[in-house]
């Protein structure tokens, strides 16, 4: 998403808006890219539903106003933009992937066609004189021309919703006018891991122009690489090309260890220049592996292996367990870990993997407050300080960092703090929250307010561990006064089927401590909405298949992070510790 401008959002016309499609739109909406619908699959409807006209068009209708409920639902976070898409605007379009046609109102209209017409194709077995009549590239073709933003019109309102720095400067007016003249930005989006030239850093040229042979820098590092290669892409296929310009998505060679989300410039870094806004992931990484080589010889090539896949898929994180010493792989999901698995042993390693270990954060259930100083090690500096559950919203004047683990740092201290020192805080405060002190797991959804600050004037009694080991430890005494419990990560499940194995599909999710949220008629089919603890996934997918004929179809995705019941946490907390060598 932070590569492109507009995005073809496709919705299956017979399953109609699942969890997947929300996930699409709520990311594109966040990083700014303009969406148009194209409905699927309408063969189905035809074929298998024997749908009359008015019954198609009905389902039509709802499939836009689910999609426009939620453009309209996650637009309203960052402005009054209306995106929404209308088949009297040219931005939906209907068709058939599958047999090659598709249609916009516009194009029906000029072909002198009605819906009817289309259902008399299938019924005559003319579908490749559909085909021919309703090309589907020509309406897909037209919607990105037509209704998606060109890079010249999309960068001045896109970059203040991706970059940080300020709109005036040198390098905020660079970004925003697109000019292939100006200095060099990319932001690197993906990398690819499996290419013959190496490792190839794929991303969005915002400003200048990228050649081989370009000096360029992992900003805001000093470090100069040399290009070696510039590909432009297409579709799936990289073209080498000698030069690419602003607004096009280039692939490079020669830079060392980039990662998704860097900010590349040229060796003249333009004034003003911050880095990209990090990118955020929807999904987090829930379910761990224990991964090992088959042949123990070949751990220095998988160490080797499970860099390169973790570069390419930031969804995934690498680690190792300090306790046992294994290597440890999180994604999210086990399907997410087989896939991983599989690409290892593609690059050439066999390897051997545990079962699925879900991962939890710690997190206090009520609000503690220390009352009295907190000093430093060497007595100089000291702090006071809260806890809280993540249940009260901070205001952002008093945020001084926010972490992807819903923790938060509010100052609410008079004192005026200088920026090392500041940045000494915030370190501590990410120290603290790497492990709670119930069983090592990481720290989650909890607010630290930082109450008052005595800092000491002379600069070298207030360096950077000193502060960092007073805040560590501050916010360690109030976890251990606090009523700590877990945390558990939980999937949102959507499951379609036909009516007659709803029974069983609601009772497969209750039984894993699953909740049924929505039971809703989809033409012939019934859709169930539901959520289940991520611990009790693992043989969903088995069970779902042995209980519908194999006729069910569902997704499942992280949907937030819920306290485990009281009498679950013990067991738990006893397992986790035992596994890391604790107990």
């Amino acid at each position: 998403m932070r590569a492109i401008d507009g995005a073809i959002v496709v919705v299956d016309a017979v399953e109609g808006v699942m969890a997947q499609t929300e996930s699409v739109i709520r990311s594109a909406i966040r990083e700014a890219v303009k969406p148009v619908l194209f409905i699927n699959k309408i063969d189905r409807l035809i074929r298998e539903l024997k749908l009359s006209a008015n019954q198609v068009q009905e389902r039509f209708i709802k499939i836009i106003q689910d999609v426009n409920t939620f453009i309209s639902a996650f637009l309203e976070v960052y402005d009054d933009s209306d995106w929404s898409v209308s088949p009297d605007d040219n931005t939906v379009a209907f068709g058939s992937a599958l047999h090659r046609w598709a249609f916009t109102v516009k194009q029906m209209q000029q072909a002198d066609l009605q819906f009817q017409n289309i259902i008399e194709y299938y019924q005559n077995q003319t579908i490749e004189d559909l085909s021919k009549k309703l090309p589907i590239h020509k309406p897909i073709l037209n919607m990105i021309l037509e209704q998606l933003p060109s890079p010249k019109k999309a960068q001045p309102y896109r970059t203040n919703r991706i970059w940080r720095g300020e709109s005036e400067s040198p390098a905020g007016l660079a970004l925003q006018q697109c000019d292939p003249d100006n200095s060099l930005i990319i932001g690197i989006t993906k990398i690819i891991t499996k290419s013959k030239h190496g490792i190839v850093a794929v991303g969005r040229l915002f400003s200048g122009t990228i050649r081989r042979g370009s000096q360029i820098r992992i900003f805001p590092n000093d470090t100069l690489y040399r290009t070696q290669r510039v590909t432009l892409f297409m579709g799936s296929r990289q073209v080498v090309v000698p030069s690419l310009t602003a607004g096009n998505i280039c692939g490079i060679t020669g830079i060392e260890n980039p990662q998704a989300g860097d900010t590349i410039t040229g060796q003249n870094v333009p004034r003003g220049m911050v880095p990209f806004e990090e990118i955020t992931y929807i999904n987090e990484p829930v379910v761990t592996i224990a991964v090992e080589p088959k042949r123990p010889r070949e751990l220095p090539r998988l160490l080797s292996f499970l860099e390169i896949v973790t570069k390419a898929d930031p969804n995934l994180i690498s680690s190792v367990n300090e306790q046992t010493g294994e290597n440890l792989l999180s994604g999210l999901g086990l399907l997410h870990l087989e896939i991983a698995l599989k690409d290892i042993e593609e690059l050439g390693v066999q390897v051997e993997a545990s079962d699925p270990i879900v991962l939890y954060r710690e997190t206090p259930k009520t609000n503690v407050t220390l009352h009295e100083w907190h000093l430093s090690p060497n007595g100089e500096n000291a702090i006071k300080l809260s806890i809280h559950p993540r249940s009260i919203k901070p205001v952002q004047v008093d945020v001084w960092q926010q972490d992807p683990k819903g923790n938060a740092l509010l100052n609410l201290s008079p004192v005026l703090v200088p920026e090392s020192a500041k940045k000494s805080i915030i370190s501590g405060f990410h120290w603290a929250m790497e492990r709670g002190p119930l069983c090592a797991e990481p720290v989650g959804q909890t607010l630290i307010r930082i109450l008052n600050l005595k800092l000491s004037e002379n600069i070298t009694y207030r360096g950077k561990v000193e502060l960092m080991s007073m805040v560590k430890e501050a916010i360690f005494a109030a976890f251990e006064t606090a009523e700590m419990t877990l945390l558990e990560p939980i999937y949102s499940v959507q499951v379609t089927i036909p009516s007659e194995y709803l029974k069983e599909v609601t009772g497969a999710i209750s039984s894993r401590r699953g909740q049924i949220e929505n039971v809703e008629q989809k033409v012939s089919l019934i859709s169930v909405s539901g959520i289940l603890p991520v611990s009790e996934s693992f043989d969903l997918a088995d069970d779902f298949r042995s209980k519908t004929s194999g006729k069910a179809i569902w997704q499942t995705r992280f949907a937030r992070w819920k306290i485990v019941p009281d009498q679950r946490v013990g067991p738990i907390i006893t397992s986790i510790r035992k596994r890391r060598g604790l107990a």
